[in-house]
């Protein structure tokens, strides 16, 4: 985090981490401020590309989307337009909801929600076996949610 990023700031981006619904009022209520400087201390956070977007968390599960798979993928080519097209293409899917190149023996992490064991069947065979570049894929299905958040852990920044 930028030097420059003060106890108040990180005040700021814990509530609103936990409820981006605050009203301006609120919020400079909860971390001490009145509203015009907590505006502003918001605004400045939006301009660092520090705050990128305030959204709505959604409960797959309420939508029937009950499985969540971490898929393994390794690629047979490594040209720069076969990790352009890979990369391109794995983002329009929207079942895909992370994608992160990796170190070790595969080439990408891939989060998928999905309904179910044949809608994910059914996304693997026609995308991403579909991609004349994917190799390999391992998938692993999460069983049991322990911990889930979007929250960054701020107090382990500078």
């Amino acid at each position: 985090m930028p030097e420059n990023l003060s106890e108040t700031d990180k005040k700021i981006l814990d509530a609103l981490q936990s409820n981006c619904n605050l009203t301006n009022t609120e919020l400079a209520n909860r971390v001490g401020l009145s509203t015009a400087p907590c505006w502003r201390r918001i605004k400045r956070l939006e301009d660092l590309g520090i705050i990128t977007r305030r959204v709505a968390l959604v409960d797959p599960k309420k939508l029937n989307l009950d499985i969540i798979v971490y898929a393994s993928v390794k690629l047979s080519s490594h040209t720069e337009e076969a990790l352009e097209i890979f990369e391109s293409t794995i983002s329009t899917y929207p079942e895909v909801t992370e994608c992160y190149t990796i170190s070790g023996s595969m080439d990408y992490m891939v989060r998928v929600i999905t309904r179910d064991m044949l809608t994910y069947e059914i996304f693997l065979r026609k995308k991403l076996l579909k991609m004349d570049m994917v190799n390999e894929i391992h998938s692993r299905f999460a069983v049991t949610k322990i911990k889930y958040t979007t929250a960054i852990p701020l107090e382990l920044s500078i």
